[in-house]
């Protein structure tokens, strides 16, 4: 089960609208009009997949009061804290209300807050910085949930270098390499604890080695694999500059004892992907 959309009623449709879209990126869908109930309304989509509606009516004008029970804001995520403070300080350019400036809260979020045309509360948030480090014991809970079989992990385990995301102590990724040959290294498992996803872990850990473990084992070559049955990792992998250079297909069934499900799929094919990095040995 997962959350599609919220709705908020607006006094000026195609203002509100057009805040959303500058604003946050939203995508906008073609008005809907019921001209008998005097109704009119908007879906904008955020990347994430989840929209906001936005509703007019003519015979609903009045604003509930602050401090009631019920909705009270709605929040996005940015990647940083200085991405929290450049959005609130467009806010404040454009001349928006801010009823909060930027700040760490005691729950580990930095976050500021704005207020929409109608008032509505929203704020802007960053999570607490994860810190990666080299493993000191295998987090098997989070190995297995990217390859459900312990016997190939442990077969893989002894000759990579794993390592761990911590948040206050507590182990929420791990992403596991091994080196192939001189110049090639493959990513051999890579997974985020649920609780924690969604807050660009797996893109944090995914750059670690990219951007740190590779320079220092003098990687040029980085691999990644992944199945048919997981839109979500293959976009990732694409989005950090990965290319699709084979499928092996029915991969999954032939190598695991076990049928592997994930979204309602059979995990069935799978996906090879590369990134090419430049030598750090090669002078210009």
């Amino acid at each position: 089960m997962q959350l599609t959309h919220i709705a908020l009623w607006t006094t000026d449709l195609e203002r509100s609208r057009t805040f959303y879209i500058t604003w946050f990126n939203g995508k906008s869908n073609e008005k809907y009009v019921n001209p008998t109930k005097g109704f009119a309304s908007y879906f904008i989509t955020f990347d994430n997949g989840i929209a906001l509606e936005i509703m007019q009516r003519t015979d609903i004008t009045a604003s509930f009061p602050d401090n009631r029970i019920g909705f009270t804001h709605i929040a996005f995520s940015v990647c940083s804290k200085e991405a929290v403070d450049h959005l609130i300080d467009k806010f404040s350019e454009a001349g928006l209300s801010i009823p909060s400036t930027p700040r760490f809260t005691g729950d580990g979020f930095y976050e500021g807050s704005v207020l929409d045309p109608d008032g509505n509360l929203i704020e802007i948030v960053a999570h607490k910085e994860v810190e990666i480090k080299p493993a000191t014991s295998y987090p098997y809970p989070l190995l297995l949930l990217a390859d459900p079989e312990q016997e190939k992990v442990d077969g893989y385990l002894k000759n990579s270098d794993c390592f761990v995301a911590t948040l206050n102590g507590q182990t929420v990724g791990v992403i596991v390499v091994q080196k192939q040959s001189e110049k090639t290294a493959e990513i051999m498992n890579l997974a985020v604890d649920e609780s924690f996803q969604r807050r660009g872990i797996a893109r944090k850990l995914l750059r670690y080695i990219t951007n740190q473990w590779a320079a220092t084992a003098y990687i040029t070559r980085l691999i990644i694999r992944t199945g048919t049955s997981a839109p979500g990792p293959f976009m990732l992998y694409q989005q950090e500059g990965f290319d699709l250079k084979n499928v092996e297909y029915n991969y999954f069934v032939h190598h695991y004892k076990e049928p592997i499900f994930e979204n309602g799929v059979q995990c069935r094919h799978q996906l090879i992907m590369e990134k090419v990095i430049p030598d750090p040995t090669e002078t210009f």
